[in-house]
C-alpha cells in the first residue's frame, strides 16, 4: 500500500506536519515562559523602589539591620513569592531573607542591575539567580543611598515550581490542542488535494495501459484542457502515440512493401532469367541442328535477358544506395536546362526508329539550380525513358524548361493513354508496372521509383497530370541558386 505516489506523499506529509507541530509546541511554550517573564518583571519594575522608599535600609554609612529585619519580614508575610537581596556597590550579597545555605553566590553581576535601571530597558532581563549559580531569573532593582542595591528575584524556588506545573500543562495541553486541529486540518487538505492531483495522474496511468493493451490503429488519447503540467504531460504522451501509430502504420507498409518487392523481385528476375536459360540450353542440346541464323537469333534474345537483367540489378543497387544517403552527395551549382538537351540529344535516334517526335524547349532566362548532376541526368533519363516505351508511334514527347518566381520548373510529357486516377500514386512504387503488355515495357517498375527518391533528396517532389486528350506529364521544381 505504500508504494503508490498518494500513500508516499500522505506519509510525506503526516511527517512533515508531526515535525511542525513538535516546532510549534517549542515555540509556543518558549514564548509563553517569556511572557509570564516579562508580564511579572513589567508589573513588579517599581516594587524595589517602594520598598527602599518605605524602609529606611541606611543610617548614614551604616546598614540599618532592625529596618532591614522589618522588611524581610513583611517582604515574607505580604509576597512569599519574591526573595529580597541587598547589595553593595561591586554586587557583594551583604543581606537576603533566604534560609541559610540556600544561596550558592556570593555576588551578583551588576550590568542586567544597570540595564534594568536605565530608560530604555527591554524586558524580559534576567539577572543571576543567587540559589543557583548558572541560573538566571527576572528580578526588581533599585538603588540604596549609602549601600548599594536592593536586588529583589521576582518568583521563589518553591513558586517557580508549582507555577512552572500549572503553566507547562496549560501550554502543553494548550499547544498539543491547537497543533492537533491544525495537523488534522492541513492532512486533510493535503490529502485532499493530493487526491486531486493523483486522480489525474491515474487517469493519465490507465490511458497509457490501454494504449498498451489496445490492439487497434487509432490510439487511446489523454483528454488534456488544461495547461498545467499533469495536462501538458498527457499532451506529449497523446503525441507519443500518434508518432507510435504512424511509425507502426509505415512499419507494416514497409512490410507489405517488402513483401511485395521480394514477390516482384523474384517474378521479374526469373522471366530473363528463364528466357535466357532456356535458349543457351536450346543451344547447347541442338547446336548440330541450328543452322547459323538460328543460332545468331538465339544468342541475340539471350543477350537482349542478359541485359534485361543487367539493368534490373543494377537499379536495384542504385536504388538502394539512393536510400542510404540522407543529403545530397556531390552538390553544385548548374544549368538544368542545358542538362535537358544533352540529355534529350541522346534520345534522339531511339525516338526517330520508334517514329515519336522528340521537343525541347528551353526558355533562355532559365537560372541555374543548385544540386548532384549526374542525379538530375539520372532523373530525366528515366523520365525520358518511361515516356518513350507509353508513347505509340506517331506520338509526341516534350520536354520543357522554364523559370519560375524562385526556381525552374521541368515538365516532361508525352501524347498516348492517360493513367488512370486510382493508378497515379502507384506508378511511383518499386516494380510496379501500370501495363506490362504495351509495347516496348521490359523494365522492372524501378525508374519512377528512382526519380522520386532522388527528388527528395533534392528538396523537390514530382506531379503527375493524366487524361485522355492531352496525355500524362510529369512535373518537379528545382529552387534557383542563390550563390
Amino acid at each position: 500500500m505504500f508504494r503508490s505516489l498518494y500513500s508516499r506523499l500522505a506519509i510525506t506529509l503526516f511527517l512533515l506536519l508531526c515535525l511542525v507541530g513538535l516546532v510549534l509546541v517549542q515555540i509556543i511554550g518558549r514564548a509563553s515562559l517569556l511572557y509570564q517573564q516579562e508580564v511579572a518583571q513589567k508589573l513588579n519594575r517599581e516594587l524595589a523602589e517602594h520598598i527602599v522608599a518605605d524602609h529606611s535600609l541606611s543610617a548614614g554609612q551604616l546598614l540599618n539591620q532592625s529596618a532591614l529585619d522589618r522588611m524581610f519580614e513583611s517582604m515574607m508575610v505580604i509576597n512569599p513569592s519574591i526573595e529580597v537581596y541587598l547589595l553593595d556597590i561591586y554586587g557583594r550579597i551583604l543581606a537576603y531573607n533566604a534560609p541559610s545555605g540556600a544561596v550558592k553566590r556570593q555576588r551578583v553581576s551588576l550590568s542586567p542591575i544597570r540595564e534594568f535601571l536605565a530608560d530604555n530597558t527591554r524586558f524580559p532581563l534576567a539577572g543571576d539567580d543567587p540559589r543557583s549559580l548558572s541560573g538566571r531569573k527576572v528580578f526588581s532593582a533599585a538603588a540604596v543611598p549609602g549601600q548599594g542595591y536592593l536586588y529583589i528575584v521576582l518568583g521563589s524556588e518553591r513558586y517557580q515550581h508549582i507555577a512552572a506545573m500549572i503553566g507547562d500543562s496549560y501550554i502543553l495541553y494548550s499547544a498539543m490542542a491547537v497543533v492537533l486541529v491544525s495537523l488534522i486540518v492541513a492532512l486533510a487538505g493535503g490529502l485532499s488535494v493530493f487526491a486531486l492531483l493523483t486522480r489525474r495522474l491515474r487517469r493519465l496511468g490507465s490511458v497509457m495501459r490501454a494504449y498498451a493493451a489496445d490492439s487497434t490503429d487509432s490510439p487511446v488519447r489523454y483528454p488534456a484542457d488544461s495547461p498545467d503540467e499533469i495536462d501538458c504531460l498527457g499532451r506529449q504522451f497523446n503525441v507519443m502515440a500518434d508518432r507510435i501509430s504512424r511509425q507502426l502504420a509505415d512499419l507494416k507498409r514497409a512490410d507489405n512493401t517488402r513483401r511485395e518487392m521480394v514477390a516482384n523481385i523474384s517474378h521479374d528476375l526469373r522471366t530473363p532469367l528463364t528466357s535466357l536459360r532456356g535458349y543457351l540450353e536450346t543451344l547447347e542440346i541442338k547446336r548440330e541442328e541450328l543452322h547459323d541464323q538460328q543460332r545468331q537469333d538465339y544468342l541475340r534474345v539471350a543477350l537482349r535477358q542478359a541485359r534485361r537483367l543487367g539493368r534490373m540489378v543494377d537499379e536495384l543497387f542504385e536504388l538502394a544506395r539512393l536510400d542510404a544517403f540522407e543529403a545530397i552527395p556531390f552538390a553544385e551549382p548548374f544549368s538544368l536546362g542545358e542538362l535537358a538537351q544533352d540529355v534529350s540529344q541522346s534520345f534522339r535516334l531511339r525516338a526517330k526508329q520508334e517514329k515519336v517526335r522528340l521537343e525541347v524547349r528551353v526558355h533562355p532566362d532559365t537560372p541555374l539550380v543548385h544540386g548532384d548532376i549526374g542525379m538530375m541526368q539520372r532523373v530525366l533519363e528515366n523520365l525520358l525513358e518511361n515516356g518513350l516505351r507509353h508513347t505509340p508511334a506517331q506520338g509526341r514527347l516534350s520536354v520543357w524548361v522554364e523559370p519560375r518566381a524562385d526556381g525552374v520548373q521541368v515538365s516532361v510529357s508525352n501524347t498516348g493513354s492517360a493513367i488512370r486516377a486510382d493508378e497515379i500514386e502507384r506508378v511511383f512504387e518499386r516494380f510496379y508496372q501500370q501495363d506490362k503488355s504495351r509495347h516496348g515495357n521490359h523494365g522492372a517498375g524501378l525508374g519512377l521509383a528512382i526519380v522520386r527518391r532522388i527528388l527528395e533528396l533534392h528538396g523537390s517532389a514530382i506531379q503527375v497530370n493524366s487524361n485522355l486528350e492531352q496525355g500524362t506529364a510529369f512535373r518537379f521544381f528545382m529552387v534557383a541558386d542563390v550563390a
